[in-house]
């Protein structure tokens, strides 16, 4: 108590808070509802204060982290040299939610600070003196400082330390500052909290929005990433790179570091926080890669690479027109390789329209009109392939099929590529089947495609094979 805390929250509300709600009646209730401050040893704050009532989202610092910002301003706990919780019959009693009777003021300002401290902060600004604020000696304020940062560490809350000073730049002020830096190993800032300036303001908050833990990190990478498959060498080259250095990461200070360090990376061009959610410990980073890995990516899909802006040009058509066509035959190919027989439909531009004509039937009269259209059809065949060369010697055959048996068993990329009087076994059977193919001759080719024609366009369901 009387070290400064009220004076820490309502120049920091002032200053840095109130500015950046946008609403205009909860600015004014914000501004109402801001803490007492004043100078001396008698206590001004009775209850905690929660300023503003919402969450206002602010950014500090360099790399202007955003996050959302709410002031819980404990009573704190009572030490010697301060004034206001007895009068002259003794301890003042109060009454507070979690008590059914009355108890003493500085009990009720403990209990409702350590609730504060485990079920409404995030983070904890531990204000404490080097003596020479409001007449509190160093002696007095050691003694709850040691026990709330005791606390704060035994229930793993983050915390930053303010040591308020009439002269923070004074030599014995800066030895007491390492000193407690030294014993707690949380940052520790020296300052006269009622001079206060922005840049001292940003710079406190930033200290302690460094110390929150991070739980997770969500990295988003550029979306044209998602097409390659996860094994792919960029993807994994990107993801063991992001792991290595976000492994070591338990604090957003560490994540700033994080960042700066992958931005070291040669095929990273940029790397930022593009936002953190303190209270979840959440810290989202955006990474954007050098332009040349997106061009060597692509030209990895190429048959040759493309340099030239007509080339591109060229390409895309050339894979619209690709693409529409393998809109129109996907189905059917996939019908076929199921059923074993596809059949696509004919587009629009494709039907060529009879002229129509008058008919009659009977004392009926009507018209007709005929129309042509191509489709395709889609047959599977499934054909045979046999491959039963002499070797020689059974030896060299033995050993032959101990490879290909093994081949098959084991590794089938590997069976294909089984060289056969000097040709990969999978181009040996590809010329058999080719060879079955040309075998068939034009005339049957003809005569198969009028049959299926006839019983397309005639309803024949029948069908009679003859094989010569």
């Amino acid at each position: 108590m009387r070290v400064g805390k009220s004076t820490f929250v309502k120049k920091m509300m002032e200053s840095i808070v109130l500015p950046n709600i946008v609403d205009e009646e909860e600015r004014k209730r914000a501004l109402d509802e801001l803490p007492q401050s004043s100078p001396g040893p008698v206590i001004m704050t009775a209850e905690p204060k929660f300023v503003p009532a919402h969450g206002t989202e602010i950014c500090i610092g360099e790399s202007e982290i955003p996050f959302r910002i709410r002031f819980a301003d404990c009573v704190g706990y009572v030490i010697d040299g301060v004034k206001g919780y007895e009068d002259e019959n003794g301890p003042k009693y109060v009454h507070t939610p979690w008590n059914t009777e009355a108890i003493p003021f500085q009990e009720a300002a403990r209990i409702g600070t350590d609730k504060v401290i485990r079920d409404h902060a995030n983070i904890g600004v531990v204000v404490t003196t080097d003596g020479t604020v409001n007449g509190i000696s160093r002696e007095a304020a050691q003694v709850a400082e040691e026990q709330i940062v005791e606390q704060l560490q035994e229930i793993g809350k983050p915390f930053v330390i303010i040591l308020n000073s009439q002269y923070p730049n004074n030599q014995n002020t800066q030895k007491l500052r390492n000193e407690l830096l030294s014993r707690y190993n949380v940052p520790v800032i020296a300052i006269a909290i009622d001079q206060m300036t922005l840049n001292d303001m940003e710079f406190i908050l930033e200290e302690a929005l460094y110390e929150f833990p991070v739980e997770d990190i969500e990295v988003e990478k550029p979306d044209w990433l998602d097409v390659l498959e996860p094994t792919h060498h960029v993807n994994a080259t990107l993801s063991e790179a992001v792991g290595n250095v976000l492994n070591s990461v338990t604090k957003i200070r560490d994540v700033h570091n994080a960042v700066e360090d992958l931005r070291e990376i040669d095929f990273i061009e940029s790397c930022e926080i593009e936002r953190v959610d303190a209270g979840l410990g959440v810290a989202t980073v955006r990474i954007t890669l050098k332009p040349e890995i997106y061009k060597a990516v692509c030209n990895e899909f190429l048959d040759a690479p493309i340099d030239t802006k007509k080339d591109w040009l060229l390409f895309i058509k050339e894979a619209q027109e690709a693409k529409k066509a393998q809109k129109r035959f996907r189905d059917a190919i996939e019908e076929a390789t199921i059923n074993g027989y596809g059949v696509t439909l004919p587009t629009m531009e494709e039907f060529e329209p009879s002229e129509p004509e008058i008919i009659k039937q009977n004392n009926f009269y009507g018209v007709r009109m005929k129309a042509k259209a191509p489709s395709y059809h889609i047959i599977r065949v499934d054909m045979e392939s046999e491959f039963s060369p002499l070797i020689g010697s059974e030896f060299h055959s033995q050993q032959l099929l101990k490879d290909l048996q093994y081949a098959y068993k084991h590794d089938r990329e590997a069976l294909w590529q089984t060289q056969l009087f000097g040709t990969p076994l999978h181009e040996v059977l590809t010329e058999g089947i080719r060879f079955k193919m040309n075998a068939v001759p034009p005339s049957a080719k003809k005569r198969m495609r009028q049959t299926i024609e006839r019983m397309v366009n005639e309803g024949e369901k029948g069908l009679i094979t003859f094989i010569i």
